[in-house]
């Protein structure tokens, strides 16, 4: 007891706290063997010392078997750093012990090899009390110890019989097998490590695990668990190494890098310059063209007692893998052989094995009591478990932690008892749980997700919380009931977790053993979250949290965010952040003399997701109101001062903008408009784009933050080109749609409309190179004016010129538009997706798409190709003089014209190309309601003149004269009871108002007429029946003085209005279609429209009409009352001859001399309706196209022309008008009668009187009745047919004549006896004979009831006395 006593208080009291807890420990760390991996020398860098690193890492398990043929695991955990205080606690927990070392140093010269070598030579004896061996790798060197130069061909392989510089490891000596495969010595027996890769049909080449087989080359299954599997000869060694090692390893990135070995000699690739340390030195050599003898040789000290391995560059370094097999295998080796020296250990006196902080407790006490050696041989078989555990025999150290706790439990050893109870669990575990280190650890925050959803990598999401996803983490096809079987100590679930929290208890009654406590929490805490049990794994990390450690303040952010990734494996979120946050403040806390406010940045962008803050505006936006507003306004403003303290304007920019966006509806007024002020304080520092930002050192993302809502955008519409700048598709080129058998269907029309809505589509097209606009409905949410500054249109497609422009949005929730232009650049289909502005200083991508307010995610329009655009204009005369032209059209305004009834203008329209196209094609039609017949005599053009001035080049011109005619109806009708007074008319006198003499059946405008104020009217009498039976053609003979004579003008004064005679309005389209450029070959055209309207005003009447026999018998004179109705005086020309000047407001009378209507017309034009009007129409057409009244008006001398068109004419006056179908030839005495023939005779001496009739219809005459008539005219109205007392006849008064043919001639005779001397008149008459009028042809030419043909005028015959 003394002598114990007295070691330890001899031994200097060491620093019995460890330094800091390892927050990444799991309970499978019990098993593994820890190696210190260090950087020693100052000539390696250390992107290749973690290169080697990472490699060295890979080799995280090797497989194996051992002296019994039984395979096992060894696992090993890699440190850069490893306090020597932890160290000291290696009794008490073997694993915590440092069982290699391996150092990584690169020379350039012989005093760089003595640095590295004298630096790993102290780490050695720093480690001296658990070190079992080490390697030295060093770079730069040949394997044969000369100097690599890397300008030079390949490497040699030196033929010296000491690779190595004659240093060999003190405890393990390298020799070789009869078969020349290297083998180990370990304490006296020997092994040998022949490394083989393995086959690829068991393991995956890129897997890391490797095997070491004996001579026999057996396969081995890499993937076996087995204690003990067969099928392996005594003495071979298989050895595996697993690339998922202990998490403990400080990389988890995979290397790329085949490994490969020196085998026999041989050199696997040209790059394999590494030198296996164990092949003999027989082998051969390779050298370059350089001597041997011009290389430098380097030599280790003579104190340097480790193994080196030389490699020329890390690259070289192919085998550096099986020579980390064979330095596992060693380790493996020695705590094997130490394993079984304790098992066979039975000492009277076991040593007491103590905490660094226990030593002092035992001092003055009996360590022979019974109770003191319990303890000693409890600790001893606790410690032999833990080594057990460590060679690979789970279940053995199952069963020795259960006897060890069974001993401490007596003797009252809490703290043993509690490190008995965590390695019983960790044994346990390593049997129901084997992959629990395969877990996904925690990743780094993905570039574009920073704060991201709960259902990235290392979320509990993602790892089912609350699913029913299989928590077993045993292989396929292993239950832990089976696990449970094969041991039966193995603890349950259940149990684990009872012992962890009972060993936890333990620990907490020492305060030296607080680290160990935190280190068993976390290990409880994993198991667990493999359990799935979140809420009792959050009981263990409160415990945590509790312990009082003293820590530096690195070590407390570690702590922190330690606990923040445990909080985060088991789904606590918002607690993770909170720590998370507070070691983030603990980065900068006031008393720290360096602020790293990197490091705090860093760490508060991981504390955004616990928060529900994705920094993605978007993303932050699908989620919804989550989270908790007061805090995620805090953090965001956290994080604006922390990147300002780093003087990274743009991310505080950034973050200022973000926290204006998205957090606008959970900021009061104020706050809105104090956050503005700062953002447009930061922006003007550094401005941010709607681009990403990269976090220094760290490479994360910041999405850009685009203004959505800011402001509002309520509705978004594309303005539709003018009509005169709509581009329509050619008629010829439309493809009619088969819509079905129906005209109409609204389901059809429905879903077509709906379709196109939603997708955006606009139902007219752009024109390539025009102007486009885009309306926008914009709300500002801001509690001041905002000023949205180069506006501008975002599209997709066709290439469009975006033009920027200036909007100021008053403070005020109204809706306020906003026009943004541009030009599309090309044709095809252009998609306006967004918009572009520049808001507080800060530049935004707004797409529509991501706007809650808007249902479309873009807007399509086609653009055609470009197309020409005219100008029209006009001048007020065909001079075409350009000081006079002004534009007319759609926008400008229609053709206003103001013309007198009848009045012709002409009008000079300019087609002007304003545009860059040439105008190739040019359609001009005349649309007006009016009828065509009309439109056409109202306006007229010449259609070859404006193409004969094609094409029309960029800004010339064509022009084109317009003819407009005032069309108007010149006719006012008259009142049937008025009549002509043919007496007054033929004798000169003034006679009353001329009416047409028809019936009261004649149309509208032969009814009321407005009388004159001269004359009375007077009723026809059958004294005027001698002018209305008058017959053309034929002359008379008669004996009075008096002869007809021609009608002459009469002027009269009207005073009345008279109907018809105010003006009227005549209005057309002129409609121009025209293309040309490349919308010519794709026909497409463009369309203008002039409105021509024509304000006519009453110029000459005609008020009343008739019509009265001419002295040609081809003639007739058509008697016409004009009225002035202009305000200027008219100088009417109504014969190529004649004309006669009228004063405004009179009316004069003209007989206008017409040539009468042949009875071809009659026939082929009209029938005879009744009444006898058929043919009134087809007469006055006759008389109309004939009679053209020709004026001039105004101080002007505007010219004019008036027609008749539309006149008729009652049955009475048809025969004045038409053609007679027979000529008569009339002879007295042999006499020839014409007009103006004075015929005479004697009483009582007969006369001869000879009628002729001729056919001149053109046709076959029916038989004609020819009635001879005499009688006399009293001059007083009267008429005396009753001669029977004053004359006789001889011969036939009435016969009938036979049916002429087309020229025959009929001719009759007869005599005349006067008894008493006067003056007699015989009246010739012909008409159809009754009987055969109803078959003859002459029924469709003339009337078949009181219809006659008469000489005209009576024959007049003179009888004197005898």
């Amino acid at each position: 007891m003394r002598s114990s006593v007295s070691v330890i208080l001899s031994t200097p009291p060491p620093d019995t706290t460890m330094s800091y807890p390892d927050y990444t420990t799991s309970p499978h760390h019990h098993q593994t063997l820890l190696i210190l991996v260090r950087q020693v020398g100052s000539q390696l860098k250390s992107r290749s010392f973690h290169k080697l690193y990472e490699r060295i890492s890979r080799v995280g398990q090797v497989k194996v078997n051992d002296s019994s043929g039984s395979q096992r695991p060894v696992w090993v955990t890699y440190r850069r750093e490893y306090p020597v205080e932890n160290n000291d606690w290696g009794d008490f927990q073997t694993h915590r012990r440092v069982l290699g070392i391996i150092t990584i140093g690169q020379v350039g010269s012989q005093s760089d090899l003595n640095d590295i070598c004298k630096q790993h030579e102290s780490l050695k004896v720093k480690y001296s009390s658990t070190l079992y061996d080490s390697r030295c790798i060093i770079l730069g060197l040949n394997p044969d110890g000369t100097m690599y130069e890397a300008g030079s061909g390949g490497v040699s392989r030196s033929s010296s019989p000491d690779p190595n510089g004659g240093q060999e490891s003190s405890s393990i000596h390298p020799n070789v097998d009869s078969a020349g495969h290297p083998v180990i010595t370990v304490n006296g027996h020997a092994h040998p490590t022949h490394v083989k890769k393995v086959s690829s049909g068991s393991t995956d080449r890129d897997s890391g695990v490797y095997e070491t087989v004996g001579n026999d080359d057996k396969p081995i299954d890499s993937d076996s668990h087995s204690d003990s599997p067969q099928g392996h000869t005594e003495g071979s060694t298989d050895l595996k190494i697993d690339s998922n090692h202990v998490n403990g390893s400080d990389s988890g990135s995979e290397s790329t890098s085949e490994v490969g070995c020196c085998e026999d000699g041989k050199i696997d690739s040209p790059r394999d310059s590494a030198l296996d340390s164990t092949h003999d030195t027989s082998h051969s050599s390779i050298s370059t063209s350089n001597s041997h003898s011009s290389r430098v040789s380097l030599q280790p000290p003579s104190n340097f007692k480790t193994r080196a391995l030389f490699y020329p560059t890390g690259d070289h370094a192919v085998n550096i893998e099986s020579q980390l097999q064979e330095f596992v295998s060693s380790l493996f080796w020695v705590l094997e052989s130490k394993r079984l020296d304790k098992s066979q250990e039975k000492l009277e006196r076991p040593p007491l094995l103590c905490a660094p902080f226990e030593r002092k407790d035992f001092i003055g006490l009996d360590m022979d009591s019974r109770t003191n050696k319990k303890r000693c041989a409890g600790r001893l078989r606790k410690q032999l478990a833990d080594l057990t555990l460590q060679a690979g025999l789970p279940t053995e150290a199952i069963i020795h932690y259960s006897h060890a706790a069974d001993t401490l439990r007596n003797c009252n050893d809490w703290l043993w008892l509690a490190a008995c109870f965590e390695g019983l669990c960790a044994a346990s575990v390593v049997l129901l749980y084997p992959n629990l280190r395969r877990s996904c650890g925690l990743q780094r925050f993905a570039s574009l997700g920073v704060g991201g959803s709960a259902g990235g990598p290392g979320s509990v999401g993602g790892r089912g919380r609350n699913g029913s996803v299989n928590t077993n983490s045993l292989p396929t096809g292993l239950e832990p009931t089976v696990a449970r079987q094969s041991s039966k100590h193995c603890l349950s679930p259940d149990d684990i977790v009872d012992k962890y929290r009972e060993s936890i208890v333990h620990y907490s009654k020492y305060r030296n053993a607080g680290v160990v406590e935190t280190e068993a929490s976390i290990k409880a805490v994993h198991v667990l979250i493999e359990q799935r049990r979140y809420l009792m794994a959050a009981e263990f990390l409160s415990n945590v949290v509790f312990i009082n450690l003293q820590l530096s303040d690195e070590e407390k952010i570690a702590r922190f965010n330690a606990l923040a990734d445990l909080y985060h494996q088991i789904g606590f979120h918002r607690k993770a952040s909170f720590f998370r946050r507070v070691a983030a403040m603990r980065c900068v806390a006031p008393k720290d003399q360096q602020l790293d406010w990197g490091q705090c940045y860093r760490l508060l962008l991981q504390t955004l997701e616990g928060y529900k803050i994705c920094l993605d505006p978007l993303q932050f936006q699908k989620d919804g109101s989550q989270g908790w507003p007061s805090l995620q306004i805090q953090i965001l403003q956290e994080l604006v001062g922390t990147s300002r303290r780093m003087g990274q304007n743009a991310l505080c920019t950034r973050h200022q903008a973000f926290l204006v966006s998205a957090m606008l509806s959970h900021l009061s007024v104020n706050e809105r408009q104090e956050q503005s002020t700062m953002l447009e304080s930061l922006s003007a520092r550094s401005g941010s784009g709607p681009v990403p930002l990269v976090v220094q050192e760290t490479g994360i993302i910041i999405p850009p933050v685009n203004f959505l809502n800011i402001p509002i955008c309520r509705k978004l519409r594309l303005i539709s080109p003018t009509s005169v700048r709509k581009a329509e598709k050619k008629a010829s080129s439309i493809a009619e749609e088969d819509s079905g058998p129906f005209i109409f269907s609204p389901f059809t029309s429905l879903s077509n409309s709906n379709e196109r809505r939603s997708q955006g589509k606009v139902d007219f097209d752009w024109v390539e190179g025009d102007v486009c606009e885009v309306c926008l409905e914009l709300e500002n949410p801001m509690p001041f004016e905002l000023k949205l500054s180069n506006l501008m249109l975002i599209t997709e497609g066709v290439e469009f010129e975006a033009w920027s422009s200036t909007v100021l949005l008053r403070a005020d929730n109204e809706h306020q538009v906003a026009r943004v232009r541009g030009r599309p650049q090309g044709d095809g289909e252009l998609r306006v997706v967004g918009y572009s502005s520049t808001i507080m200083g800060v530049t935004s991508n707004c797409r529509f798409k991501f706007m809650p307010h808007l249902r479309t995610p873009q807007y399509t329009v086609n653009v055609v190709p470009g197309l020409p655009f005219i100008q029209i204009l006009t001048g007020e005369g065909s001079n075409g003089n350009v000081g006079n032209e002004r534009a007319i059209g759609e926008e400008c305004g229609g053709l206003q014209l103001a013309l007198s009834a009848g009045e012709t203008r002409e009008v000079s329209v300019v087609l002007h190309n304003v545009s860059s196209q040439p105008v190739e094609e040019v359609d001009i039609l005349l649309q007006s309601k009016m009828e065509k017949d009309m439109l056409n005599q109202v306006f007229q053009y010449s259609r070859e003149n404006i193409e004969a001035q094609l094409p029309i080049p960029p800004g010339g011109r064509a022009s084109l004269t317009l003819y407009v005619y005032a069309a108007s109806e010149f006719l006012c009708p008259g009142r049937p009871e008025e009549s002509l007074d043919t007496t007054s008319l033929l004798s000169g006198s003034e006679p009353p108002s001329l009416v047409s003499g028809g019936p009261s059946s004649l149309p509208s405008r032969q009814s009321a007429a407005t009388s004159s104020t001269r004359g009375t009217r007077t009723r026809r009498t059958d004294s005027s029946a001698s002018l209305l039976s008058s017959r053309s053609g034929s002359s008379a003979r008669s004996g009075s003085s008096s002869s007809t004579q021609a009608p002459s003008s009469v002027r009269t004064r009207t005073t009345l209005n008279t109907p018809g005679c105010n003006g009227r309005s005549l209005e057309a389209s002129l409609q121009m279609k025209y293309s040309g450029g490349c919308g010519l070959g794709a026909d497409y055209c463009r369309s203008a429209q002039v409105n021509v309207s024509v304000e006519v005003t009453p110029s000459l009447l005609v008020t009343r009409w008739d019509v009265l026999p001419a002295e040609l018998p081809h003639q007739c004179y058509v008697v016409l009352d004009l009225l002035n109705s202009a305000p200027h005086e008219m100088d009417l020309h109504y014969t190529p001859t004649k004309h006669i000047l009228i004063e405004a407001g009179d009316s004069c009378r003209v007989p206008v001399p017409v040539d009468r209507c042949p009875l071809v017309t009659l026939s082929q034009d009209g029938n005879e309706g009744e009444g006898g009007w058929g043919w009134s129409e087809v007469l006055g057409g006759h008389v109309a196209s004939l009679v053209e009244l020709r004026w001039t008006l105004g101080p002007n001398d505007a010219p004019g022309r008036a027609s008749l068109a539309g006149i008729t004419f009652p049955p009475a006056t048809h025969d004045l008008i038409t053609m007679a179908p027979i000529h008569w030839d009339v002879q007295v005495d042999g006499q020839d009668v014409v007009g103006g023939t004075e015929n005479s005779g004697a009483v009582g001496r007969p006369l001869e009187l000879q009628v002729g009739i001729t056919n001149t219809s053109g046709a076959s005459l029916p038989p004609l009745s020819l009635r001879i008539t005499a009688f006399q005219d009293h001059q007083n109205g009267h008429l005396n047919y009753r001669l029977d007392a004053k004359m006789t006849t001889t011969g036939a008064t009435k016969l009938t004549t036979p049916q002429l043919g087309e020229g025959e001639e009929f001719r009759h005779c007869c005599g005349l006896v006067f008894f008493t001397a006067g003056v007699y008149k015989v009246e010739v008459t012909c008409s159809p004979a009754s009987t055969l009028a109803q078959t003859s042809f002459y029924e469709n030419v003339t009337p078949t009831q009181q219809h006659a043909w008469k000489f005209a005028p009576p024959l007049e015959i003179t009888v004197a006395e005898a």
